[in-house]
């Protein structure tokens, strides 16, 4: 891993595409801050393809501050994001998805690699942090943490007034959150959608220089959602993105799905045609115990996929490859709705 000390703004390249070829390995970066009783963690990048958090770091990068308090970053898939071309591959190919490499075993590369994350981070002591996604799919912004806390609340808050609390396990880094360094992963919207650059680059700079990260706000709002499930495939499954069933495939999603993405659908919304009657066989929906909970999501009508209760939808993925490896979406149901006002 290539580590940067107060890098200046001079040592650093003008794009966050030659930065990230220019180093060619995962990155840690440290910025003294102008006050140094207090570090905060960043990572950003865990993905290939979710450029957002990275394009705001190296965009404050250059200009050359200090934070208010230490800063200490990191980005890990860079293999990946330099793959051509850029910032399509999410894992560098044949590995693990780095999200999901945060317990033991540690024994690939991608696990190596997130042990060395976990015990830095253990070195430098930071009272929190934030990791910074984009979804695949168009989507507005939100953030996911593993339990409700004011300081989780907080933490989002910076970027968003959407929340969901999962109690989904899958070896990712917001999972090692604790009260004494609380871990929030945020989600700034679509990896193409410009908005997500903004919310990234906002977000950050509330991060960086407020005072206080860990208290919500007086006045603000959060829509929270718990316990959500994901919609995943088996490897064998043909899936297909088109605007009506594509013949030969067992799935077929409609091509504009992620236009429901945090949107509230209700029962029977379309999720996708099936083909043939195997195709049940390839889909799977699980809660955190395992216990296979298809049925209060979805059902079957014929050889339609529908929502079988009012859900709301989240981080639906408009890319084959990405829909068999991770999942084709989340949901969670509209009764685990919250709102939470101060």
């Amino acid at each position: 891993m290539r580590t940067l000390i107060n890098p200046t703004s001079e040592q650093l390249s003008d794009s966050p595409e030659a930065f990230l070829k220019e180093m060619g390995e995962a990155v840690m970066i440290y910025i003294e801050g102008e006050r140094t009783e207090r570090t905060r963690g960043l990572v950003t990048l865990l993905h290939g393809n979710e450029p957002s958090g990275l394009n705001a770091l190296h965009k404050w990068l250059k200009q050359g501050q200090k934070p208010l308090f230490n800063l200490l970053c990191f980005i890990p898939s860079v293999p990946a994001a330099i793959l051509e071309p850029m910032y399509k591959y999410r894992v560098y190919p044949g590995q693990r998805d780095m999200n999901r490499c945060f317990f033991p075993p540690f024994t690939d590369e991608p696990g190596q690699l997130a042990e060395e994350i976990l015990e830095r981070f253990e070195g430098y002591q930071p009272e929190c942090i934030l990791d910074i996604h984009n979804t695949s799919g168009h989507s507005p912004d939100f953030g996911v943490v593993t339990y409700v806390s004011a300081a989780h609340e907080a933490l989002v808050s910076l970027f968003s007034e959407r929340l969901v609390v999962t109690d989904l396990r899958l070896g990712a880094l917001m999972e090692r959150s604790t009260r004494r360094c609380p871990i929030a992963t945020i989600e700034c919207g679509g990896a193409k959608d410009q908005t997500a650059n903004q919310i990234a680059w906002q977000g950050l700079q509330k991060y960086l220089y407020q005072e206080e990260v860990m208290q919500l706000e007086h006045g603000h709002h959060l829509d929270l959602y718990r316990q959500p499930v994901r919609l995943e495939l088996k490897p064998e499954t043909t899936i297909a993105f088109a605007d009506s069933y594509v013949i030969g495939t067992d799935l077929t999603v409609p091509a504009q799905l992620d236009e429901f993405n945090f949107g509230a659908v209700e029962r029977g919304t379309l999720i996708a045609w099936l083909g043939g009657s195997a195709s049940q066989q390839n889909l799977k929906v699980h809660d955190a115990e395992g216990a296979d909970v298809f049925s209060r999501f979805f059902e079957i009508k014929g050889n339609l996929l529908v929502t079988a209760q009012p859900l709301k939808l989240f981080m639906i993925t408009t890319r084959p490859d990405i829909a068999l490896s991770d999942c084709l979406l989340y949901a969670a149901a509209e009764t685990e709705h919250e709102v939470v006002d101060t």
